[in-house]
Parts: structure tokens; C-alpha cells; sequence
């Protein structure tokens, strides 16, 4: 099998190579130093254990005649991408250095950026949420808008890091985006298109924007208190699952449930994109008290069981508030609560991201982030690429921008419940 996909990867890069060398013209010319890039860059070896003659002959061929200068980074980055396009699955992706200077810098909470996240959706980098006073959410970018340009360049054949890279930025330094708005009832792309078929859903329109750049920080929860029906609600808004997300969304649990009295809780996890499997086994732990959370297995990954940890607000009536943008560290959550019996989910059927990735440092300073398993609920469910049902079901529906459905349904709920 190892053989397999060594001898199936290196083949991708061979073909990408000539791919770079005709879809540049007539070849003309030599470029000194290649051939030591490329070698370096696919880890040819003269053990005899694989053959390679034929990336050997491509390269002595783009030392001998290609017609211009390339430079050796630049390709080597291609070819590592090329090699990871032929594994067919989107989450597997190359991070340049500056690519994962800036993805360590969100994953901690800090950025310099826009104020969205985004994710591929059906092959599209769609926008998951924007930040309550971000220059996206501010400028009118709205969950759903899916990028087509960044500063004047498509986006079409880049990975997501490439597309979130170019969006970053400096700031005060400006950054124009085109987005594609598909109409409220437009179907969704079948999953797993070819992606000479990936198209927009008709009928939407096109968008330009200028946004400048600021320093982003992201949210992690917000807290209200809400009237249900003479019952004292507690509203929580969760963003993201950054490092020590957890712990802040341990505050207010401890203010309102613990010290206060409140008599239901309401987890909003709508529009939001996931982040880091420690945090989204810490959330689920606040109100589970034990048994399991979640399960990863994969080819090379041992099965790993992730169990509750204790100390969980776990006498409080729990409604989890779901949608088709809840992806990924939201939809363990999800599942764990659901599975176990311990909230009521309420909203639209989940984004369907059950994969999990693990960030492996490279010797050049950029990552390469590679799904190493897929994660099942409690129950054994796999819910990649279709997602978590709610027991209740209640979108929120675009056309009514005044009224949050899903919110409105869940009060609903309480009331007959409690």
C-alpha cells in the first residue's frame, strides 16, 4: 500500500511538472540550479528501491531547455502541492511559512485580517461568519458569500490557506474581494464534483468590496440573560474553539448556573467553523460529566477515545442551536450532547466536516496539515459530508432579516419543556 501511494504521488508531480513546462510556451533556455530544487523538492532517491526515471527525464529535460528563469521555492511549493492534489481530499494542504505564521496567529485568538472565516464548501471557499464590528461584517459580507477573487485574482484552483493568505494582510493595508451571493433558495452542489464542475449556483449576484485591514481579534463567547416565559434563560453565543475557549465559556456558566439561577441554558453554535479537537473535547466535557466524547481512528492513527473529564454543569436543562455553517470542533460538540441525550439540538442539519487534521511542523518553518482520521460520535456515527439532524427542526430563514427563526423556535421549546 505505502508503495502504492509513493509511486501514485511522485506520478502527480511528474505530470504537474510538464503541465508547468508547455503551459508556459516554447521552451527556450536554461534555468542553472533547478534540477537540485526539484530533486530536493520530490526526495528522489538512488537506492533503487523506486523507479523514477521518468521524473529523472523531466527534469534533465527543464534543465537542459526550459526557456526562463523559475524560481526554485516557488516551485518546490507546486510540486509539494501537486503532489498533495492527487490524494483528492481537500483538507490535506501545504502551509507555506508565512502560511502558517498566519494560521498559528488565528488558532491563538489575534490576527491581522478581515474579521471572517471561511471554509470550502462543495469545492467553494465559503464564508462561515463574520466578527461582530470586523471590516467584513461591517462592509455587508454575509455567511453563505462565496470568494472568487482576492485582489483581482481568482481563486479557483487555490487551497483554503492560499485564499485565507491573500486575504491577510498587513494592517491598514486594503484588500479588494469579489464574492458571489447565491439566491436564498439556491440547491447545493452534489459533494465531491470534479473540479472542472464546480460552478456558482445560478441565479445569485456579484459583489466587489474594499476592505482595509485591521488588527482582528475573535471572540470567543458572548453572554445574555434572556426572559423565557418567567424563566430565567441563559443565552450563549459560542465563536470559536481557539486555545482556552473553554475556560471562557466556563465563566459564565459559573456566574449564571453555579452562582445565579438560571433555568436553562441556550449553546448557539451556529456559524460557527470548528477549530482545535483538545478545545472541542473541553466544551462537550462542561456538560457531560463522563463517559465518551468523541472517537478518532484512522489508517496510521490508533484509535483514540476521548472521554469526559468531570466537573460538568450537567443539571441544567441544555438546547444547542445547530446550522449548515456549525462545522467541524461544533459538530463533536453536537454530536457528543445529542448522542448522549444531554441537550435538545435545534436549528438546520450541520456543515458535515468529520475529518480530523493534524499540523506537522516542516524543516522550512511552513506545516503540512493532514487528515489523519475521521471521528465518530458516541454512538459510532461518521458525519462527514452529511452532517449532525436536529431534533427539532428550525432555520432561520434569510429572507426575514428581522426575525431569528431558530432562536424563536428554541424559546418555544423551553416553554413547553420547563
Amino acid at each position: 500500500m505505502e508503495r502504492v501511494l509513493r509511486n501514485t504521488l511522485f506520478t502527480v508531480v511528474a505530470v504537474l511538472l510538464l503541465i508547468v513546462v508547455f503551459s508556459f510556451g516554447v521552451l527556450f533556455g536554461v534555468h542553472p540550479g533547478l534540477r537540485g530544487s526539484i530533486q530536493d523538492a520530490l526526495a528522489l532517491t538512488d537506492n533503487g528501491e523506486l523507479d523514477f526515471r521518468l521524473q529523472e527525464e523531466v527534469l534533465g529535460e527543464l534543465d537542459r531547455n526550459y526557456y526562463r528563469d523559475v524560481d526554485p521555492a516557488e516551485l518546490q511549493d507546486d510540486a509539494i502541492r501537486g503532489m498533495l492534489s492527487g490524494l483528492e481530499e481537500d483538507y490535506t494542504t501545504y502551509m507555506s511559512p508565512e502560511e502558517y505564521e498566519r494560521f498559528r496567529e488565528h488558532s491563538g485568538g489575534q490576527y491581522s485580517g478581515v474579521g471572517m472565516s471561511v471554509e470550502e464548501k462543495n469545492g467553494l471557499v465559503t464564508v462561515v461568519t463574520t466578527f461582530e464590528g470586523s471590516p467584513a461584517a461591517e462592509a455587508g459580507i454575509e455567511p453563505g458569500d462565496i470568494i472568487t477573487a482576492v485582489g483581482g485574482e481568482s481563486v479557483r484552483g487555490k487551497t483554503l490557506e492560499e485564499v485565507v493568505t491573500l486575504i491577510k494582510g498587513p494592517e491598514g493595508s486594503t484588500v479588494d474581494l469579489e464574492v458571489y451571493r447565491p439566491p436564498a433558495d439556491a440547491e447545493p452542489l452534489p459533494e465531491d464534483l470534479p473540479q472542472d464542475q464546480i460552478h456558482l449556483p445560478e441565479g445569485g449576484e456579484t459583489l466587489e468590496f474594499t476592505l482595509e485591514r485591521r488588527e482582528i481579534e475573535i471572540p470567543v463567547v458572548e453572554a445574555e440573560m434572556l426572559d423565557v416565559d418567567g424563566q430565567d434563560v441563559l443565552y450563549l453565543q459560542f465563536f470559536t474553539f481557539s486555545q482556552e475557549s473553554s475556560e471562557k465559556l466556563r465563566e459564565p456558566l459559573e456566574q449564571y448556573v453555579t452562582q445565579g439561577n438560571a433555568d436553562a441554558v441556550i449553546l448557539d453554535l451556529r456559524r460557527n467553523g470548528g477549530g482545535l479537537l483538545s478545545e472541542a473535547v473541553d466544551v462537550a466535557s462542561l456538560f457531560i460529566e463522563d463517559g465518551t466524547i468523541v472517537t478518532t481512528e484512522g489508517l496510521h492513527s490508533p484509535k483514540q477515545v476521548y472521554e469526559a473529564e468531570g466537573q460538568a454543569f450537567d443539571q441544567v436543562p441544555l438546547y444547542v442551536l445547530i446550522d449548515e455553517f456549525s462545522a467541524s470542533a461544533s459538530e463533536i460538540v453536537a454530536g457528543a450532547l445529542q448522542d448522549t441525550g444531554r441537550a435538545t439540538l435545534v436549528g438546520d442539519t450541520s456543515f458535515g466536516k468529520g475529518l480530523v487534521q493534524t499540523i506537522e511542523p516542516l524543516s522550512n518553518e511552513g506545516a503540512l496539515k493532514v487528515t489523519t482520521a475521521v471521528y465518530l460520535t458516541p454512538d459510532g456515527r461518521n458525519i462527514n459530508e452529511k452532517g449532525i439532524e436536529p431534533d427539532v427542526k428550525a432555520p432561520d430563514l434569510q429572507e426575514t432579516e428581522d426575525v431569528d427563526e431558530t432562536l424563536e423556535r428554541v424559546r418555544e421549546v423551553i416553554a413547553q419543556e420547563n
